[in-house]
C-alpha cells in the first residue's frame, strides 16, 4: 500500500469477512480490498472535467491559486513516469468556454495542451456549442483522442455529421476498455447547437453502449460522462454492465477536494446487477487531478480501489515547454485585458455559488445595466440568468479583460413583452432548481420578488412588486433578457410566448463596459431585490461580502459503508453487511485501530 500523506493519514479498518478489508482515512477516501480475488488488470485512472478555458492557474486576486495547465502537465508525467501500472487520461467535458482565452481562440489553444498531455478520451459537455457546431468540429477533427457522445444525433449537412462517436475501445496490458460518454440532454436549452443537432435519452444512450461495447468484447466499461453527479447515480443504479463513472457538468467536489464532507472520492453504488460503480468527478477548472487505481478480476468487476486525487498547486513544478506557449498565446489576450474602462469601489461578487442562489451586488449591477441600456425602448424589467455571470471583480480598476471574463459568452440584449403572469411564470422558472445550483436563477432589475424554496418547483414565488406595486398579472411589461433566454435558453420558455420580440443587436459586455464606464466608481449594494421566504426588503442593504467560488456538496451521497450495506453478504462473497445510514460519515461508522499522532491538514 502507498505511503499515507498527513492529508490522507489512515484512521481505520474494517474487516468484512472473506479475507475484504475496508481502510478509511480522514479525508473520507479509503482502499476497498477484496482479498480472496486475484486482479487480472490494475490500472491507474487519471482524470478531468470543466476545464473551462482555465489553461492559467485559478487565482485569487494576484495570487494564483489552483491549476494551470503547465503543472498538470508535469504531475501527470510524473505520474506516468513513477507507476508502474497502465495509465488512463481522461476528460469529462466542458474544455470550452470561461476565461479569454477562448473569447480568442475558440478551444484551440486549449486542443494543443490536451493534444500534447496525452489525454486518450473525452466527453462532450454542453458548453462545447458556445459557438455552434462548427466551433465543436474543428475541435474533433484536430484532437489527437477520441472525443465522444453516446446521446446526440446529427443531421446530414451539419458541420458535426460523422464526427462524433459514441464510444471507444482502449487496451491497457492487452485488456479492452469500453468507454462511452454522455451529454446533458437539455444541452439543447442550456447552449447554441443550433438546428439539425438533437439529445436523447443518457438513461437509454447508456443501456445502449454497454450492450454494444460488451458484443464488440470489452473488458470492462467506463461511462465518461458530462451529465451531473446525480444523473451519474442514477445511471449507476438503473443501467447495468459498468464498473466505473467519471463525470462531470455539476462541479461537484468530493472529499478532500474543497475541504467538503460528501461524497467520497470515491463514491461507491450498487448497480442494478448488484455489483459496485464507482463514481469519480473531479471539481473543476483544473484544480485538482482525478487520480485513482483500480483492480479488476476476470469477470471485468472492480475488487480494489484507492482514490488519491492530487491538488495542483502553485507550488508544484510548471511545464517549461507549456509555460513557453502560454506566453504566445498570452499575448493578444494581455493587450485586451489591460484596458482599463473604470474603476468599483467594492469588490463585485459573481462566486458560482452565490450568482446561482441569491441577490448579489455584481447581479444588480449587471441587470441595471441592461435595464439602463433598453430603457428608451420602453422596458421597466431586466431579467438575466445568473449562470451567464463566470466571474467575480476585485474593488478596484475595472478591465476590458475582467468585464469579458463576467460575461464571456458574447449574448445580446433582447426585448420581449410580457404579461405580469408571464414575468411571474419566469421568476418561478428563475428558481425553480436553485438547490441545484442552475444557472437559471435570476439576477433582476426593475423589480422585487420573494420565494419560498420549500414550495412546489412551479410555484415557488410568493410576490412580485414592480414600481412598489404589486405586479398585475394582467398588465404588459415590456422586460430586457439576452437572447440566450430569449430563444427559451435555460429553461425559460415561456420568453418564446412573449410578444414584441426584439434582438438589439447590443453586446452585453459592451453595455456592462459603458454603464461602468459611465457611473465609476460603481458601488452596487445588495438591497433585498430578491427575498427568500420572508417580505421584500425596503431598505437597503449593506454591500454583500464575496465569498471563494465554491460548491457545496451535492446531496445524498453514499458512502462506502452504505454501499456494503446495500451489497450484502452475496456481493462480498460472504462479508457481513453493515448497516449504517447513506449520510453517515466515514470517520464516525469506522472502528479506529491505528491512529497517527500527526495534524490532520485539510
Amino acid at each position: 500500500m502507498e505511503k499515507i500523506s498527513r492529508r490522507r493519514f489512515l484512521k481505520g479498518t474494517i474487516a468484512l469477512g472473506a479475507g475484504a478489508l475496508l481502510s478509511m482515512y480522514s479525508d473520507g477516501s479509503f482502499r476497498l480490498a477484496l482479498a480472496q480475488e486475484n486482479p487480472v488488470l490494475r490500472m491507474r485512472i487519471l482524470h478531468t472535467n470543466d476545464h473551462h478555458a482555465r489553461i492559467e492557474p485559478v487565482f485569487s486576486g494576484n495570487n494564483p491559486v489552483h491549476g494551470g495547465v503547465s503543472r498538470r502537465k508535469a504531475l501527470i508525467d510524473k505520474i506516468r513516469r513513477e507507476t508502474a501500472l497502465p495509465t488512463l487520461l481522461v476528460d469529462a467535458g466542458d474544455v470550452f468556454q470561461g476565461t479569454l482565452y477562448f473569447n480568442q481562440y475558440n478551444g484551440m489553444a486549449d486542443l494543443e495542451f490536451y493534444n500534447a498531455m496525452g489525454y486518450e478520451a473525452m466527453a462532450i459537455g454542453n458548453h462545447e456549442f458556445d459557438k455552434g457546431p462548427q466551433a465543436l468540429a474543428d475541435f474533433i477533427t484536430r484532437a489527437k483522442f477520441p472525443v465522444l457522445s453516446a446521446n446526440i444525433t446529427v443531421a446530414a449537412g451539419n458541420p458535426l455529421a460523422g464526427l462524433i462517436k459514441p464510444r471507444t475501445i482502449i487496451e491497457k496490458d492487452g485488456k479492452k476498455i469500453g468507454i462511452f460518454s454522455l451529454t446533458p440532454e437539455d444541452t439543447g436549452v442550456l447552449s447554441n447547437a443550433g438546428s439539425g443537432i438533437t439529445f436523447t435519452s443518457a438513461i437509454e444512450a447508456a443501456r445502449q453502449q454497454v450492450a454494444a461495447l460488451k458484443a464488440e468484447g470489452a473488458f470492462t466499461i467506463i461511462a465518461l460522462t458530462h451529465v451531473g453527479i446525480n444523473v451519474d447515480r442514477q445511471i449507476a443504479r438503473e443501467v447495468g454492465g459498468m464498473s466505473m463513472i467519471i463525470g462531470g457538468h455539476s462541479h461537484t467536489p468530493m472529499r478532500p477536494m474543497n475541504k467538503v464532507d460528501f461524497p467520497p472520492y470515491p463514491e461507491l453504488i450498487a448497480g442494478p446487477d448488484g455489483k459496485p460503480v464507482v463514481v469519480v468527478t473531479d471539481w473543476e477548472w483544473g484544480r485538482w487531478l482525478g487520480d485513482i487505481t483500480v483492480a479488476f478480476n476476470a469477470a471485468g468487476t472492480v475488487i480494489d480501489l484507492q482514490g488519491n486525487p492530487t491538488e495542483v498547486l502553485p507550488s508544484l513544478p510548471a511545464d517549461q515547454g507549456f509555460e513557453n506557449r502560454i506566453a504566445v498565446f498570452r499575448g493578444p489576450i494581455d493587450q485586451l485585458r489591460a484596458r482599463v474602462v473604470g474603476s468599483t469601489a467594492v469588490d463585485l461578487d459573481g462566486s458560482r455559488t452565490n450568482i446561482r442562489s441569491r441577490e448579489t451586488n455584481l447581479g444588480n449591477l449587471v441587470a441595471e445595466a441592461m435595464l439602463a441600456k433598453a430603457r428608451n425602448s420602453g422596458a421597466t424589467i431586466a431579467i438575466t440568468n445568473g449562470g451567464g455571470i463566470r466571474a467575480s471583480i476585485p474593488a478596484g480598476p475595472v478591465t476590458v479583460g475582467q468585464i469579458l471574463e463576467v460575461l464571456p459568452f458574447g449574448n445580446t440584449l433582447a426585448l420581449v413583452t410580457l404579461t405580469g403572469a408571464q414575468v411571474i411564470e419566469a421568476l418561478n422558472n428563475g428558481v425553480s432548481q436553485v438547490e441545484s445550483g442552475a444557472g437559471r436563477f435570476p439576477q433582476v432589475a426593475g423589480l422585487r420578488f420573494t420565494y419560498d424554496p420549500s414550495l412546489p418547483a412551479a410555484s415557488r414565488v410568493t410576490s412580485v412588486t414592480v414600481g412598489g406595486a404589486a405586479i398585475d398579472p394582467n398588465a404588459d411589461y415590456v422586460v430586457v433578457t439576452n437572447n440566450f433566454m430569449l430563444t427559451g435558453g435555460d429553461g425559460y420558455s415561456v420568453f418564446t410566448r412573449g410578444r414584441n420580440q426584439v434582438d438589439t443587436g447590443f453586446i452585453l459586455s459592451d453595455v456592462v463596459e459603458e454603464y461602468i464606464a459611465a457611473n465609476s466608481p460603481v458601488n452596487p449594494v445588495v438591497d433585498g431585490r430578491i427575498a427568500i421566504g420572508a417580505a421584500p426588503a425596503t431598505t437597503p442593504a449593506q454591500p454583500s461580502v464575496p465569498t471563494p467560488a465554491t460548491l457545496p456538496a451535492t446531496g445524498g451521497a453514499l458512502t462506502p459503508l452504505a454501499w456494503l450495506a446495500g451489497l450484502g453478504a452475496a456481493a462480498l462473497a460472504g462479508g457481513a453487511a453493515l448497516q449504517r445510514t447513506a449520510r453517515n460519515s466515514p470517520e464516525e461508522a469506522s472502528n479506529p485501530t491505528e491512529e497517527v499522532a500527526e495534524e490532520v491538514v485539510h
